[in-house]
């Protein structure tokens, strides 16, 4: 059936009239890649394909299929084998909700799975009483009363510095505490991790001597703390800027008349009714009125909510935000700490500040006021909260200024407690050490355990999960979750970057190993999980055995320029894969790709060419071909195999050289690296490593011959040497170009256009006549580029005494700079270069 489909009529968005477009143009063609730059029409297209699939077509494009003749074919005997995955697929299938993606279960082809069962059934009985043991085990070390318990010997150590004359009792003296010093975890396991400066027998004499000099010291009123906030903050535009909003008037929308009576409960100050008759009324299972319990019809809920909608405009909520947003200075805290210091000031700051916050909820009394009769304009003038914030702040300063002179007046004071506290805890050191090493010891002994009740648990775990998954095996759920799985691991080339989990029949995103909601997940990200979902989702409902034999129609739009760059050779790798298996498992199916990436579409080409290759031989698989096309001014044109992909790099190299465009720099090298292959190999069968080494070519290049010799461009080229062997065995070294400056690439670009230029100038203008002032810009560059005289060794006057000299000639060229060395002595050059990576 999908054999019949040649291509297609579309009409609508980009196509203002009826197109016809041969998709398949060949009697062998299955594969189509299609390239079209941005508003050429791709997404018209699948979208149209789309509409085929949909209970919810988009009623402006209409597609239609037609068959070798160009005659019309029944669009819904296809309506089952035709899969779409574009922007609209990815929204229905990915944005559902924050928590799963829906359910896919695959039927047959599962094996026996009784015996596995009963024997991890027995295993995780035996990893489960593993795992009580070492639980019971550990009680002993958690029981505080067990010798064997690090507790017990903490509770020695506190009881130890709690005792008459111990440490919390002299630290409680030594700061004037009327009770004792709390021994806290924090300050015990700082004793006992002490190393005292001295011997227990000097840090005595030196505790009593510090003693007596703190009791000659008057007494003083503990330090005060510095103000939570020295200034209130207040923009000077705050009090204009309510009035403003407040005064400011929406209009009021042309209404009907139950509209009309909308708006008056809005402006009687009833607008919260209105906006809570909204919210119940737009609840799917809303069937009768809160208020008057008459049963409502849909209509009439769907005609109230768009009346309320109209009345509640878009400008009425942004003018609530706005309201709601005023953000008023905080003024809370607490000053009365300081009213021993000065009662007066801080009775003085107290009243001020009410003051302030008495005009502050004036001020939000009034937005309350407006928030509630939205259409309701409210005058005032300010009520000069700024200045009373000014006066405030500077009552704030004097208080400021009265603690940091009391706290420096007993500053000399807090120095010697400091130091007494600190002999204090190093003495108690001494008398706590030997329970503190038993405690270490206990301690270590219950990490072990406790490491041993891990171990038993994690294995415990373990069990469990081989027990659920082939339990979820045998009834058939969660062969889908391993396709995905899959999928993902061979997109990312890693195991755990992005899986998914299936728990309460819903699908769970996790990224390395962690629970994550797919709105955390970049784009890109989300749009690779869709493309594997798209895939496994085709397969759903399906035996194992009979996978990709069902005939299918496959359009994928724009399937590697929305997704993050790093994992672009993934999904290439992905699409060859599941092409492959689509054309093999069905000589029915056919695949339709859109992009509007160049590369992206002949690396396309060159995949979808080996599918088609590798289709020669096998039996019951007849002869497949692939073709590329251009959809340009709403036709097809064939995409010439040599020639206009040469012409297109060449353009590109360019562009890039001279700045024309910038989103490039990452797949330059190998559009370089692709054009120089093409022309060394074609006029001087030479490989690029080889070309600007050559004797014949350098004789060529003339008085530019050893600028080109020592030329490195073949550095930025060989980042994407290979390209197409390394997508399909899954390698990638993209990163190079993290080390490859843009200016360094662009210099690069124009060495390669003139180093071509020089060699051959008719070829290059006859691939670039189309472009305005090219040529122009090539010579002009060639122009600047350093004849073999900048290059010259100028040999110095001999003498008698032999002379040594060393001149450095360094080329600034893409990942490496070269070198040139010579070495001169009096009847010797000795040159030599040496590539040094910066």
């Amino acid at each position: 059936m999908i054999e019949k489909i040649k291509g297609i009529t579309i009409q609508g968005r980009c196509f203002s009239n009826s197109t016809t477009l041969a998709l398949y143009p060949n009697p062998n063609d299955r594969i189509s890649v299609i390239y079209g730059k941005n508003g050429s029409g791709k997404s018209t297209i699948s979208t149209g394909f789309h509409n085929l699939t949909s209970e919810y077509p988009v009623f402006d494009i209409d597609l239609k299929l037609l068959d070798n003749a160009n005659s019309e074919l029944n669009s819904e005997d296809y309506k089952n084998n035709v899969f779409v995955f574009n922007e609209q697929y990815i929204d229905k299938n990915v944005k559902i909700d924050d928590d799963g993606l829906g359910t896919i279960i695959l039927f047959g082809g599962q094996v026996d799975l009784q015996a596995e069962i009963d024997k991890h059934t027995v295993l995780e009985t035996q990893r489960k009483s593993e795992w009580e043991n070492a639980q019971e085990k550990l009680t002993n070390y958690q029981v505080k009363n067990n010798p064997l318990s690090p507790e017990y010997h903490l509770d020695k150590i506190r009881a130890m510095l709690k005792k008459p004359g111990g440490w919390s009792e002299t630290d409680s003296k030594i700061k004037g505490n009327k009770s004792n010093s709390a021994v806290k975890d924090d300050v015990l396991f700082e004793i006992c991790r002490l190393k005292p400066s001295d011997t227990i027998d000097n840090l005595k004499k030196q505790f009593e001597e510090k003693k007596d000099l703190l009791d000659k010291i008057s007494d003083s009123s503990l330090s005060f703390s510095p103000l939570p906030h020295d200034r209130i903050h207040i923009e000077d535009d705050l009090e204009e800027i309510i009035c403003n909003l407040l005064s400011q008037t929406i209009e009021k929308p042309v209404l009907t008349e139950r509209e009309k009576l909308i708006l008056a409960a809005i402006q009687g100050g009833r607008q919260h009714m209105v906006e809570a008759s909204k919210d119940s009324f737009a609840n799917e299972s809303t069937t009768y009125c809160p208020y008057c319990y008459q049963p409502v019809q849909s209509q009439y809920k769907h005609e109230l909510l768009a009346s309320i909608n109209r009345v509640l405009n878009k400008n009425v909520e942004n003018h609530k935000s706005e309201l709601a947003a005023i953000s008023f200075p905080w003024m809370e805290d607490n000053y009365s700490q300081y009213e021993s210091l000065d009662s007066v000031l801080v009775k003085e700051i107290n009243s001020q500040k009410e003051k302030c916050l008495t005009l502050i909820d004036a001020y939000k009394e009034k937005i309350k006021q407006k928030i509630g009769n939205i259409y309701t304009p409210i005058l005032i003038t300010p009520n000069g909260l700024k200045a009373e914030i000014t006066t405030f702040n500077a009552l704030l300063v004097k208080l400021k200024e009265k603690i940091a002179e009391f706290n420096n007046a007993i500053s000399r004071r807090k120095k010697i407690i400091v130091e007494l506290t600190t002999i204090n805890k190093e003495i108690a050191h001494f008398d706590v050490l030997d329970l503190y090493r038993s405690y270490t010891k206990q301690d270590k002994d219950k990490k072990t355990q406790e490491q041993k009740v891990n171990k038993a648990h994690q294995d415990y775990q373990t069990e469990s999960q081989t027990l659920r998954d082939l339990k979820l095996k045998k009834s058939n759920i969660g062969l889908a979750i391993s396709n995905i799985n899959n999928a993902l691991e061979y997109v990312f080339f890693s195991q755990n970057r992005l899986s998914i989990e299936l728990r309460n029949d819903k699908y769970y995103l996790k990224s390395n190993g962690k629970d994550v909601l797919p709105k955390n997940v970049s784009l890109g990200e989300r749009n690779i999980v869709a493309l594997c979902y798209f895939f496994t989702q085709m397969m759903s409902n399906q035996e194992i055995s009979k996978l990709y034999q069902s005939e299918a129609l496959v359009v994928i739009d724009d399937p590697v320029s929305s997704f993050d760059f790093e994992n672009r050779v993934g999904i290439l790798s992905y699409i060859r894969y599941q092409v492959d298996c689509l054309i093999k498992g069905n000589q029915q199916s056919k695949i339709l790709i859109l992009t509007h990436d160049l590369t992206t579409a002949f690396d396309l080409r060159k995949a979808m060419d080996e599918v088609a290759s590798s289709t020669k031989g096998i039996a019951q698989i007849k002869q497949t071909s692939s073709i590329l096309q251009e959809l340009k001014n709403n036709q097809l044109v064939l995409f010439k195999r040599e020639r206009n992909e040469y012409e297109q790099l060449l353009q590109t190299i360019y562009k890039y050289a001279n700045g024309e465009i910038t989103d490039c720099d990452v797949t330059i090298g190998n559009v370089m690296r692709r054009a120089l292959e093409a022309f060394s190999t074609f006029n001087y069968r030479k490989g690029i490593e080889d070309v600007s080494c050559d004797k014949n070519v350098l004789s060529v290049l003339g008085d530019r011959s050893i600028y080109f010799n020592n030329l490195m461009y073949r550095l930025v080229l060989h980042g994407e040497s290979h390209y197409a062997e390394r997508v399909y065995s899954l390698r990638d070294d993209t990163n190079f170009y993290k080390f490859v400056s843009d200016n360094e690439k662009k210099r690069t670009a124009k060495d390669i256009l003139c180093f071509m230029f020089l060699l051959n100038s008719a070829h290059i203008q006859a691939y670039l006549q189309t472009i305005s002032n090219a040529i122009e810009n090539i010579k002009k560059w060639c122009s600047q580029i350093k004849d073999n005289s900048s290059f010259s060794v100028k040999i110095m006057p001999s003498s008698k005494k032999e002379k040594f000299g060393c001149t450095l000639f360094r080329y600034p060229l893409a990942k490496e700079m070269i070198l040139m060395i010579v070495f001169r002595t009096r009847n010797t050059i000795l040159m030599t270069q040496i590539a040094i990576l910066h």
